[in-house]
């Protein structure tokens, strides 16, 4: 015991007894979860305003962020002291490489009279730091002024290297400062990398000075969707961009808590707004404008047009001269091929790099790859790495490129097979951009979907269809916060958490077993975290509701069902079994309870087991126009009953949903003349988007739920 505490204690001890009130107690039970906690029972160390941090040289910033922290929480400052030699009490901080088999590992050590904190490195210390700073009670600061900690020993390391959220300020701009409390956010959750999305078509956020017209045009857009309803504008200037020096500033912020920030410039689509300030880099010449609708646009990059391509190479150096990352991300999706595809210049480069579709890929998409391979050699001839979205496997990618599996886990599987290094962070539990409730009506407005916590803490990021060696390329996990409906910082916290506690115990522990009471115990303790810092966030875990409508039991209620089309992977679920089971899915599109179908019908066929006599059909579907789902175009019935031979019972068509129509759940009925069968076949199909939609003459998504039959 610290002999100079004995007055401090002897006070607290009486004040103690008189109150019945136990000393606040730190709980190492934090999240992300250490490996190892082993406790001794009946010993504590006393943390208090004469607690000393001696420290090694090169870890004073670390240093004072555990002081920091402390005036933060308890309410006192430590005194802080260079050198580890000569310390018999306090809080001690260093670096011991040679106990540490793993990079950002630590231990905590705790006696009643020595706190030691030693890193494999000096991130390894950092992230002792930060389980202390979750640990200790969250108290007012009119109770005593201390804490203890019980003694005992903590060992933990990080499972993946890489551990990251992404941001996107493009859609709606996002101030610095409030950036720079983003960056406190992944901190406390254990996260290295902050992927930021500094380009797209709805506006342009980084300084480029060979470029001066990016930031002083791309910048800003005139107006930007009202709702759901991609006709209606608002008439709001909406913009903003960040200088290469405050850039500068941004990275050393982030630096200083570990994180590293990887830039992202977006192409060769999502490029309109570049394109509203250089139009002859398109291929029609324009004239173009910073895009104020969401989704996608035909817009893209003239790939066969070399001034455009040495436009990209500029920026992307220029980039690369403000952000010392190892990573850059070039993006890659979503790019249309239909300005290719009549350009004179992008064939005339068809031509020129006898470039031939085959089978799997058009000649367009091997001309996205050449464009990619280009912009890739651009980045690895400065020692660094490029990330894309899985779309980039789409032809010949880079042997080098890392790929950012977004479209489920599918992309990611194939690239680890192939040998390219992944970041797992696909859509269907990791996009913190859809709603956390099927409550819709009393939540924030967002772009979509449902994706509570729970799916997100489920997710296993290493596929089993991957062999171990195959399983060693997931080189990371990455959840992403889109923010076309999200325009005020406090939205993008509340989006954030709690689910990024989940994300954090993926990326630090990725257990198999996992434990979601007891996890949903530690999200109490940082909450209280969140409430110091006044960090806005979801509370939907601690008041759990269970959303569930029934439909009434019908013919094929729990009956043996086939598809004769799989729905897509990530909105497959518990599989054909969605479509009868009882249970009705209620806003949310991925909530579980809905089947997704692109680009194809939904065509089920059900066994009654025995004749039966039926004139009625009647299913749901889900309509989100804005996230490009729309309602069934028609549905035709068939019955037979050797399950060979099929005759037609009924067919008909529904309008296609408009703008100033609702989105919502909605039921659809076919009624027939009586028939008896024993096998019904139900083939619903949907439209392709109209003219007044962003991805106009694509397939609209179908997603269906409950088919009943009486």
């Amino acid at each position: 015991m610290k002999h100079f505490l004995l007055p401090l204690l002897v006070a607290v001890t009486l004040l103690s007894a008189c109150t019945q009130q136990p000393l606040p107690e730190a709980n190492y039970n934090v999240i992300p979860l250490p490996k190892e906690i082993k406790l001794e029972e009946g010993q504590s160390y006393i943390l208090d305003s004469k607690t000393l941090v001696y420290f090694e040289e090169g870890l004073q910033r670390e240093a004072r962020f555990l002081n920091q922290y402390v005036e933060d929480i308890l309410g006192f400052t430590l005194g802080l002291k260079k050198g580890t030699d000569h310390a018999v009490d306090g809080i001690v901080l260093k670096v011991t490489p040679e106990d540490f088999d793993h990079s950002e590992a630590y231990e905590i050590s705790i006696t009643p009279s020595q706190v030691v904190v030693k890193g494999s490195d000096a991130a390894g210390v950092f992230y002792g730091i930060q389980t202390l700073r979750k640990s200790l009670p969250v108290t007012s600061h009119l109770s005593p002024l201390i804490a203890q900690l019980p003694c005992g020993t903590i060992r933990d390391w990080p499972n993946f290297g890489y551990r990251g959220m992404h941001l996107d300020p493009c859609r709606h701009f996002i101030p610095l400062d409030s950036v720079k409390v983003y960056i406190d956010m992944l901190a406390l959750h254990n996260m290295n990398q902050f992927h930021f999305h500094l380009s797209d078509d709805q506006g342009w956020r980084i300084e480029i000075k060979k470029y001066p017209e990016l930031t002083e045009i791309g910048a800003y857009r005139n107006g930007t969707v009202i709702g759901h309803n991609g006709n209606l504008y608002d008439s709001i200037r909406h913009g903003g961009y960040y200088t290469q020096d405050e850039l500068r500033d941004l990275i050393q912020y982030a630096a200083e808590r570990h994180i590293n920030i990887i830039p992202e410039i977006d192409l060769p689509g999502h490029m309109q707004a570049a394109l509203a300030c250089y139009p002859q880099m398109g291929c029609t010449g324009g004239p173009y404008e910073v895009w104020k609708r969401w989704g996608i646009s035909e817009e893209v990059l003239c790939a066969g047009n070399e001034q455009a391509m040495q436009f990209v190479e500029d920026v992307l150096n220029e980039v690369m001269d403000v952000f010392p990352s190892e990573y850059i991300h070039i993006g890659g999706d979503e790019c249309p091929k239909v300005r290719w595809e009549k350009c004179r210049k992008c064939q005339a480069l068809i031509r020129k790099l006898r470039i031939k579709g085959d089978d799997r890929f058009s000649k367009e998409d091997y001309l996205q790859s050449y464009v990619m391979n280009r912009m890739a050699k651009v980045v690895e001839a400065r020692g660094r790495r490029v990330i894309g979205w899985d779309e980039i496997l789409e032809g010949n990618v880079s042997e080098t490129a890392i790929i950012m599996s977004w479209r489920g886990t599918e992309g990611g599987i194939e690239a680890a097979r192939k040998g390219h290094d992944v970041i797992m962070a696909p859509s269907s539990h990791l996009y913190f951009d859809y709603y956390q409730s099927e409550d819709i009506a009393s939540e924030p407005m967002c772009i979509g979907g449902y994706l509570p916590v729970e799916r997100v803490y489920e997710f296993q990021p290493l596929p089993t269809e991957l062999t171990p060696e195959q399983q060693q390329h997931i080189i990371g996990v990455q959840a992403n916060i889109w923010t076309e409906y999200i325009s005020t910082f406090d939205h993008v916290e509340y989006m954030a958490m709690p689910r990024m506690d989940a994300l954090a115990e993926i990326q630090w522990n990725n257990p198999k077993e996992r434990d979601f009471d007891a996890f949903v115990e530690r999200c109490r303790k940082i909450s209280q975290l969140y409430d110091l810092y006044q960090y806005r966030y979801a509370k939907h875990i601690f008041n759990p509701q269970v959303w569930t409508d029934t439909v009434a039991p019908n013919l094929v209620t729990g009956k043996p069902i086939m598809l004769q089309e799989e729905p897509e992977e990530r909105y497959a679920y518990k599989g054909a079994t969605v479509l009868n089971d009882g249970e009705l899915g209620r806003g949310a599109y991925n909530s579980g309870r809905w089947l997704g179908f692109y680009g194809k019908p939904l065509d089920a066929f059900f066994d009654l087991k025995e004749p039966k006599l039926m004139a009625r059909v009647r299913f749901h579907a889900n309509v989100n126009k804005g996230a490009w789902i729309y309602n069934p175009r028609q549905v035709t019935v068939r019955i037979s009953n050797d399950g060979k031979h099929f005759l037609e019972v009924g067919k008909k068509e529904f309008p296609i949903s408009g703008w100033n129509d609702r989105d919502g759940v909605f039921a659809y009925e076919l009624s027939f003349e009586p028939a008896t069968a024993r096998y019904v076949e139900v083939l619903i199909e949907g439209y392709d988007l109209p003219e007044d939609h962003s991805g106009y003459g694509n397939p609209a998504w179908l997603f269906i739920d409950e088919i009943e039959v009486n």
